[in-house]
């Protein structure tokens, strides 16, 4: 299971100025909405950033999934610039331990005096492998003109992001809906009763690797909690929780394998072998949709 330290759904906010802009009225802003259709830390673990003002770099960066600094969707600020000065923003994203990236993407416009504009850019799977000349970027798997007018552009609104794509939550995946399932490292599908072996723990204590399957839910930062309850022990397990982040697993849904849930917390083991236990789980994403689930499994003798 990936886990993730807390963190909110804007990535970063980064405040550049060009070289000219000192001295003059330079309220202009653009917000770049970054968002990906892939999954951000399977598919790709880094992007690396540059932005422009009038064809003069003004900033480069690298954010890592595994440093904790990558979280889509994202917006990445220009400004404040001068009116009419042309803004560029150049993203690649890399697989760890591979030089070239398995895709890019360019975005441009102009900066209007006043106003804070909101240009969508995104990382497209359909556009790993489609090449554009050096003039075009790809969007959605065709070529593209880069730059769009200010006056196609809309005002920056920070709830764009409340419905921005996802790799999980996509037009086709429907309401939030999870499965309970078992796996360490991959989904593997679970019967009502089904006994279920445990293992020890690396810190003590002895646990069950659940797996889930999950449908209309953000790919990152949806909070997990796990709860369980051995009915005929009348004996409640304390509550696991944590951030998690899913892998793609189809079309329109998504999985997170290797969750860890100790069952013998405040009991000895042996009291727990040959038990039923009541497992519920719960997922909330960060625009706030939930999905729960409930399943019983026996715990091996």
């Amino acid at each position: 299971m990936s886990v993730r330290p807390t963190h909110e759904a804007l990535l970063a906010l980064f405040l550049l100025c060009s070289a000219g802009c000192a001295g003059e009225a330079a309220d202009a802003l653009v917000v770049f909405g970054l968002t990906t259709d892939m999954a951000v830390g399977f598919q790709f673990d880094h992007i690396e950033t540059t932005t422009k003002v009038d064809g003069v770099v003004t900033g480069t960066e690298r954010l890592s999934y595994g440093g904790g600094e990558l979280s889509l969707p994202a917006e990445l600020v220009v400004g404040p610039a001068p009116d009419g000065a042309e803004i560029e923003l150049s993203i690649a994203a890399f697989r760890d331990g591979e030089a070239s990236p398995i895709v890019t993407r360019r975005g441009a416009t102009r900066a209007a005096g006043g106003r804070s504009l909101l240009l969508p850019i995104s990382l497209d799977e359909a556009c790993c492998a489609t090449p554009c000349a050096a003039s075009a970027t790809c969007a959605a798997g065709a070529c593209v003109e880069p730059f769009i007018a200010p006056s196609a552009l809309t005002d920056h609104d920070p709830l764009w992001i409340a419905s921005a794509s996802d790799a999980c939550k996509t037009p086709g995946s429907g309401d939030p809906a999870v499965v309970i399932g078992q796996g360490e490292s991959a989904f593997a599908s679970l019967e009502h009763g089904e006994v279920v072996p445990i293992e020890a723990g690396p810190q003590g204590g002895h646990h069950v690797w659940l797996a889930l399957r999950v449908t209309g839910l953000r790919q990152m930062g949806s909070r997990l909690t796990v709860e369980g309850y051995f009915p005929e022990m009348e004996f409640e397990l304390l509550p696991f929780t944590a951030q998690v982040t899913m892998h793609k697993a189809g079309e329109d849904r998504c999985e997170i394998d290797g969750v860890r849930f100790q069952v013998d917390r405040g009991l000895p083991v042996e009291a727990v072998r040959g038990q039923p236990l009541d497992i519920e789980v719960a997922l909330e994403d960060p625009n706030g949709d939930v999905a729960m689930a409930a399943q019983r499994v026996v715990i091996s003798p």
